[in-house]
């Protein structure tokens, strides 16, 4: 009996630990002014990564990044999973170079999914976060844009607790079609430890829960607004011919959307809305909430596409 009590208290001051209520509800900041930003990407997994990496760098009066993390993702039919972090790292930096930036910033490896609930996977990318984001405060926090699995942005909390409220997290896990019942995308699948965490510790959080209406829209519009500015638009329009899933009108482009609705808030849609709780088989659990956070629940498509084919065309003709 003894030690069944032992081990009840044990998981009651477990829990106490890891689902405290969250902090704050997250505010966007307003157009005009600035946002420090950590971008953490499975680069290679989609291209809408590789367009969404390309819109925070045409906007470095809105945002300024101080660094990106390589994020894992799993294809287990192609093996790629244990050799994902590098090959995300190795694709923002194409990215860089072709938008002029090859030693703009820090690219760091991150981690792979976490084995247990509560035990932070280890990297430098992880280490930087941390290291980040204790360099910012409350009233000026860094803002981690997680675009793959979490496992770098749960890994940062649960190495360092005391970044919770000096770190909004902002996640793309878009469980649009299973909201409000179902965590269930691929970001989520890829680290269920990790997507349970973000719901569950006391940081500040983002839900970017659309993008799928996204649509790149047809090659010719890509080859008339894309093509023509730089290498970094150049290599853009490659990069959609080379399967057809890409070049397909309807391939959404659901990362390019965070980073547009944090450039601009207007464009998109925002609710706060209380934050559940996941069970084990990843279902939302809202009897048992823990707090509130900020939920995106769309974003304006063509404004999205402008603003990006507006900051290509200025970053060409500026020559930056």
């Amino acid at each position: 009996m003894l030690i069944l009590g032992a081990s009840f208290y044990g998981a009651m001051a477990q829990q106490d630990k890891f689902f405290g209520e969250k902090l704050s509800v997250p505010k966007i900041p307003p157009r005009g002014e600035k946002i420090k930003v950590l971008i953490v990407s499975d680069a290679t997994n989609e291209i809408d990564d590789v367009w969404a990496i390309s819109l925070a760098l045409l906007y470095t009066e809105r945002f300024e990044i101080v660094g990106f993390v390589g994020s894992n993702y799993d294809h287990t039919h192609s093996g790629i999973g244990p050799k994902s972090v590098g090959m995300s790292v190795r694709e923002i930096n194409r990215i860089l170079a072709r938008a002029g930036m090859p030693r703009g910033y820090p690219v760091l490896h991150g981690a792979h999914p976490m084995q247990y609930e509560f035990m932070p996977s280890k990297s430098e990318g992880v280490d930087f976060i941390v290291e980040q984001a204790l360099l910012c405060s409350p009233e000026n926090p860094l803002w981690v844009v997680g675009l793959g699995s979490a496992t770098d942005l749960a890994s940062t909390y649960l190495t360092n607790p005391r970044i919770a409220n000096r770190v909004v997290m902002f996640w793309h896990a878009r469980t649009e079609n299973t909201w409000p019942h179902r965590a269930h995308n691929y970001n989520i699948k890829g680290d269920m430890h990790a997507a349970r965490m973000m719901f569950h510790a006391p940081f500040p959080l983002v839900l970017f829960d659309t993008g799928t209406h996204l649509y790149a829209g047809p090659i010719e519009e890509t080859r008339e607004h894309v093509r023509p500015y730089g290498p970094l638009g150049e290599y853009l329009y490659e990069y959609r011919l080379k399967n057809s899933y890409y070049l397909d009108p309807k391939k959404g482009y659901f990362d390019l959307g965070d980073i547009a609705a944090l450039l601009d808030p207007d464009i998109a849609t925002w609710e706060e809305i209380d934050c559940p709780t996941v069970t084990y088989y990843m279902d939302y659990d809202f009897k048992k909430t823990n707090g509130k956070i900020l939920r995106c629940k769309y974003v304006d498509r063509d404004k999205t596409f402008q603003y990006f084919y507006d900051g290509l065309k200025r970053h060409h003709e500026s020559g930056d």
